[in-house]
């Protein structure tokens, strides 16, 4: 068992809102991608009545929800891998 001088120091990653924004966007997303799915599957709707009203809708709505929930995870993963010390001024 290594000193407590010498043990590797874990570092907590910070909640911040840039993080939750895209937990929000992250969100939309599931909500999208659960609603065209019902919709394909069951044909209902999950929140609103009558939207999708198409399959067209439902798919559209499908692949947009798995395409912002893909990226909004990965800029989620970007920023809590990133070090503190490493952050660029111009946010990208």
């Amino acid at each position: 068992m290594l000193p407590q001088s010498q043990s590797p120091r874990r570092h907590r990653p910070r909640l911040t809102l840039k993080i939750m924004l895209y937990a929000l966007f992250d969100v939309t997303g599931m909500i999208l991608l659960s609603s065209g799915a019902l919709w394909l599957t069951r044909g209902q709707a999950l929140f609103v009545v009558g939207w999708p009203s198409s399959t067209a809708g439902a798919v559209a709505m499908t692949v947009a929800g798995l395409v912002l929930m893909v990226w909004a995870a990965g800029r989620i993963l970007r920023e809590l891998l990133q070090a503190p010390g490493d952050r660029s001024e111009d946010g990208s």
